[in-house]
């Protein structure tokens, strides 16, 4: 399909653009562009813009002839596509004439291509309108940005997206948000903590994503990985062979530490950010934590993943000649942006 830009006369590229964006019986926007006594004809049937308008009649271009007068396509009429050809007719920088020559008949064929050339013409007219449209902000959105709203006192899920009279805006979705600031909450691993060990070290870890709200009310994702270190005593009973938890005050080159890579990733599979990571112990028992915030509001809506690749856990209290190096799984959470 040829997009309205790309159509080589500027009178006709108007015309098309305006007639396909229309969304009711108004008249208005392509009075611009067409000459005061503009005529179509299609078939037996002549008659002036009204006419045009009363039918609800749009067109998908495929082709164009090399003075860009002549296109070829199909045209929409109450829902049906047929193959079609478009000869225009203009005077400076208005249509004068327009003819249409529809083929009514078309093959299985035809009329896929003609399902998919609407659908790509639709998906421009809709980029196209929330382009223009914008919140009482004054900012625009793309289509199903989600947002947390009031309704007197009670928090609301709400959508960017068309309301019942086709306005683009901030549409409740019926969504009650019963915690103030957590829509969802998210953790890997799902049924508690992840444990990997060496001989005589230990590491248990979680990943976790709650997806909630800025101050703005817009959506973000706080990603935390939390680690505890044990080691494995081997000295006294009872407590021999058991995992006890840092207890030793440390060196700082011997304190618990984590390091990894953080990368997030967006639906087509893009890098958006990707990070080193370290997370290290401040006193016994050491606990570590590492926490990234993501602001979502300007990410097309879609399944996003944050993962933790490459994480190694160091330090720790060790008895001589132990390894206190522990190799870590790798981690990581989908979850989905806007609604």
């Amino acid at each position: 399909m040829i997009a309205a830009e790309n159509l080589a006369q500027p009178p006709v590229h108007a015309f098309v653009s305006a007639l396909n964006a229309l969304d009711d019986l108004d008249r208005e926007p392509l009075n611009h562009v067409v000459r005061p006594d503009f005529w179509c004809t299609s078939g037996q049937s002549r008659g002036g813009l009204e006419n045009l308008l009363t039918n609800r009649i749009r067109f998908a271009a495929t082709a164009q002839s090399d003075d860009g007068l002549t296109l070829t396509g199909f045209a929409a009429l109450h829902e049906h596509s047929f193959p079609s050809t478009w000869v225009f007719t203009v005077k400076g920088s208005e249509v004068q004439s327009l003819e249409i020559s529809i083929e009514a008949k078309p093959t299985p064929d035809q009329q896929q291509d003609g399902r998919e050339a609407f659908e790509e013409l639709d998906r421009q007219i809709t980029a196209a309108k929330y382009e223009r449209a914008t919140d009482q902000d004054g900012r625009t959105h793309l289509p199903g940005t989600a947002r947390r709203r009031k309704i007197g006192a009670v928090p609301y899920l709400h959508a960017w997206k068309p309301g019942a009279l086709g306005a683009i805006s901030w549409i409740n979705t019926g969504v009650r948000l019963e915690d103030p600031d957590v829509y969802k909450s998210f953790a890997s691993p799902e049924s508690g903590d992840s444990v990997r060990k060496s001989a005589s070290s230990r590491v248990d870890f979680r990943l976790s994503l709650p997806l909630g709200w800025d101050g703005d009310d817009y959506q973000k994702a706080v990603v935390t990985l939390d680690a505890t270190s044990y080691y494995k005593d081997g000295t006294s009973w009872p407590d021999f062979g058991t995992w006890i938890k840092e207890k030793h005050s440390l060196v700082d080159r011997t304190v618990p530490r984590v390091t990894g890579t953080l990368t997030l990733t967006g639906p087509d599979g893009a890098v958006i950010s990707t990070e080193e990571i370290k997370a290290k112990g401040v006193k016994p028992p050491y606990p570590m934590s590492f926490t990234r915030e993501y602001a979502l509001a300007d990410l097309p809506p879609g399944p996003y993943t944050v993962a933790l690749t490459g994480a190694v856990k160091t330090g720790g209290f060790q008895f001589s000649g132990d390894d206190s190096t522990v190799d870590m799984d790798d981690r990581s959470i989908t979850f989905d942006v806007g609604t």
